[in-house]
């Protein structure tokens, strides 16, 4: 299992935080596909859901990562364990936002629909938003992105 790293989730680019209790700061963070294939298990830290925070939306925006004659590709999206930006570390990621989402076989914009993506507790510590590959594209494309167009807001 690899973790690879969104510019958000080192540190290169900065996520916005809201100036007051109950304002929705939106960011989308970005991550594109390596040449190397992604394996079962390999997850990219996308980006921080930051401390006090709880998520009001998350809508996945797919270039199409499986070129493939029969896509594959699979992702699990939601909350990391560990510290936001540690590569080196092992790591786990949930499922809160999106479970077994397909939307990389093809391309596409889905939403989150699931309760657990609207009720994720404010922690005091920031927090790493990641996406875990549950099932390796048949054929993956090199550069393609995975985005997360995330709202949240201080509580």
């Amino acid at each position: 299992m690899a973790i690879l790293q969104s510019l958000w989730a080192t540190g290169q680019r900065m996520t916005p935080i809201g100036d007051c209790a109950g304002d929705n700061v939106s960011q989308v963070f970005e991550f594109a596909l390596p040449a190397t294939a992604l394996q079962v298990g390999d997850i990219i830290e996308l980006g921080p859901l930051l401390a006090d925070n709880t998520v009001r939306d998350a809508i996945i925006i797919s270039d199409d990562l499986d070129s493939g004659g029969a896509p594959a590709i699979l992702f699990d999206v939601g909350v990391m364990s560990g510290e936001v930006g540690d590569a080196l570390s092992a790591r786990t990621c949930g499922n809160e936002l999106f479970a077994a989402s397909n939307i990389g076989q093809a391309g596409g914009v889905v939403r989150a629909s699931a309760p657990s993506a609207f009720t994720i507790a404010p922690n005091s510590n920031h927090r790493s938003i990641g996406a875990k590959v549950t099932a390796a594209a048949q054929t993956q494309v090199a550069n393609a992105k995975l985005r997360l167009l995330l709202t949240y807001a201080a509580v």
